[in-house]
């Protein structure tokens, strides 16, 4: 019997994460079902993908990708079970000479193409913060308005959006010579919905049983808040020709904003403010309509890729965040890092003992707190911030970063 393989070819920000999470810590129940989830590390799909298409983050070249998709093509073409998975939304970005490659590999198989869906209104923002943690500097204001003219946009993380979160592009692209119900779009359940609907959608398409299948070690790709994405873009901005990308991507990227910032009380999500929302709901609409004309097959209902917009729902615009909340993110995300570097220190002999760090730690957060606090009209900003900056080195460099940013804004606001 020709095996089936599922190619889960995107899109970013659409639950991947989480199903990727679910099939790789219930391989071995999986293939009880008869199916494969291949990859012999959690990073497998993602190296397979960045060496198909000959690619990686910043122009990097990672030694883990090579022939990380012929690899796992093999492991596909060994297994003697019902079907395969191969699941990884880099993929959706592919260009047509890598999807004639990929397509030519597995043509042992009876390949159908997955897409996991989400509504613009959430995708647009979630997507925005990913990119600005993948090191884009773009405002949110330069990301829509670049979205809403993509002819005209000049960033390549303009065009990439489209290239990935464009249901019926991306499908067009990836099925030459695949008949559309060989082509499946699976929609993201509206908020409110069970969290395990997701699961069961794609479960119901791979011919998998959810209920056996163990979601307690389970992560998704959790989103930033507001300030804190504005934070990492000001880092961006202020690393950018200094910075390799190796140490963004695991000091920046996965150790600051992934696990301490992501992890910050109180943070306000983003999302899609009032002005754009006349706007995404045509776009959604569209959408919706071109995946309807195809003829794919749909699990789900193509209406949840139209938003709602509750009225209730309170909204963040990135561009109006106040100054003091980004300045609460970073003096947290100091007092995260500091505390990491204590722990790492305990038992070296060679520096500060971890107790004279940690005591600079809890100093640090009481300053933290008490900047905040007076970091309101009329209180003397300035003041406060000098005198934090006479006593924390870490405050002090801020403080020069901050007037490099300012000089360059006046000087590029001079030259217009």
């Amino acid at each position: 019997m020709t095996p089936l393989v599922y190619l889960h070819v995107g899109a970013p920000k659409s639950g991947t994460t989480y199903l990727q999470n679910v099939m790789w810590h219930n391989r071995s129940v999986l293939a009880g079902q008869g199916v494969l989830y291949p990859g012999d590390d959690p990073s497998a799909h993602v190296w397979a993908a960045f060496d198909l298409r000959r690619t990686f983050f910043d122009g990097q070249r990672e030694p883990a990708t090579i022939d990380a998709w012929p690899r796992l093509v093999d492991e596909v073409r060994r297994w003697d079970g019902r079907a395969a998975v191969i699941s990884q939304e880099l993929l959706a970005s592919a260009f047509p000479d890598h999807v004639e490659r990929a397509l030519a590999d597995l043509d042992f198989a009876e390949v159908h193409l997955v897409y996991t869906a989400r509504d613009l209104a959430r995708q647009i923002p979630a997507h925005w913060q990913e990119d600005v943690k993948n090191r884009a500097a773009l405002t949110f204001g330069e990301f829509v308005t670049g979205l809403r003219d993509p002819d005209a946009a000049r960033s390549p993380w303009v065009r990439e959006f489209w290239r990935m979160q464009d249901a019926a592009a991306v499908l067009e692209r990836w099925s030459p010579g695949i008949p559309p119900e060989r082509v499946h779009v699976v929609t993201l359940p509206p908020p409110g919905a069970p969290n395990r609907l997701l699961l069961e959608r794609f479960c119901a398409l791979i011919g998998a049983d959810p209920d056996g299948l163990d979601t307690s070690q389970v992560f998704g790709n959790p989103s930033l808040g507001v300030a804190e994405t504005e934070l990492v873009r000001r880092i961006n901005l202020a690393t950018r020709d200094t910075v390799d990308w190796p140490v963004h991507d695991v000091y920046v990227k996965h150790d600051l904003a992934q696990e301490r910032l992501t992890a910050r009380a109180g943070a306000t999500r983003i999302r899609l403010p009032e002005a754009y929302r006349p706007w995404v709901l045509e776009r959604s609409r569209e959408l919706a309509g071109a995946l309807a004309a195809a003829g794919y097959g749909v699990v789900g209902d193509l209406d949840d890729l139209v938003p709602a917009f509750p009225g209730t729902a309170a909204t963040a615009d990135p561009g109006e965040i106040p100054e003091t909340d980004v300045l609460d993110a970073a003096l947290d995300a100091v007092v995260a890092l500091l505390g990491h570097c204590a722990e790492e220190r305990r038992g070296d002999t060679g520096g500060p003992s971890t107790d004279d760090l940690l005591d600079q730690v809890a100093l640090l957060r009481a300053d933290t707190a008490r900047l905040v606090e007076l970091c309101t009209p009329p209180s003397p900003v300035k003041d406060v911030v000098r005198d934090l900056s006479e006593r924390h080195r870490l405050v002090m460099r801020a403080r020069e970063t901050y007037w490099r940013l300012a000089e360059a804004r006046r000087t590029h606001e001079a030259g217009k």
